[in-house]
């Protein structure tokens, strides 16, 4: 849906490059963790205020799929381990966590953001799609429709 507007694909870019230097004020301690999530923090506010509008959009849709994705692929950790070392350090699944404070099955919780991962992806498939009726949307909020370059000429 950000992808659809000029101004929301660069407030969307632009404010997740801004969460990354913030995270890395708040939370990053280790040397590779700053100097990567800086960079790409960087080059996201950069990218996102001075490139063209196609090529913001295509920027926020590909940060948004490969959010959804991960957030897939990353379900198969909570379900298979309960602890892990990180930093000599054991540490639980946030599953794991979360049946301590709840007494909620850790397998449960893991299943609830499966589905909400599956839920998000699908609802990004869809809204990424352009139909008749997205088309009818974007030029009732003001746009022309046209100004995208791989916007549909010809809709039946």
């Amino acid at each position: 849906m950000f992808r659809r507007s000029n101004i929301s694909a660069r407030i969307g870019t632009c404010g997740a490059g801004l969460l990354m230097l913030l995270t890395c004020i708040l939370y990053v301690r280790n040397p590779f963790g700053l100097a990567s999530l800086v960079i790409m923090g960087f080059l996201l506010l950069i990218l996102g205020w001075k490139l063209p509008p196609f090529w913001v959009g295509e920027l926020f849709a590909l940060l948004a799929s490969t959010t959804c994705l991960n957030a897939i692929t990353s379900i198969r950790v909570l379900f298979f381990v309960s602890e892990a070392q990180i930093g000599g350090v054991v540490r639980s699944s946030d599953a794991v966590t979360m049946q301590e404070v709840t007494a909620i099955h850790a397998h449960v919780w893991a299943g609830i953001w499966l589905l909400l991962s599956l839920w998000a992806t699908t609802m990004g498939i869809n809204v990424t799609f352009e139909t008749a009726s997205n088309h009818d949307t974007i030029l009732a909020q003001g746009g022309d429709g046209e100004d995208h370059p791989l916007a549909l000429t010809e809709l039946s």
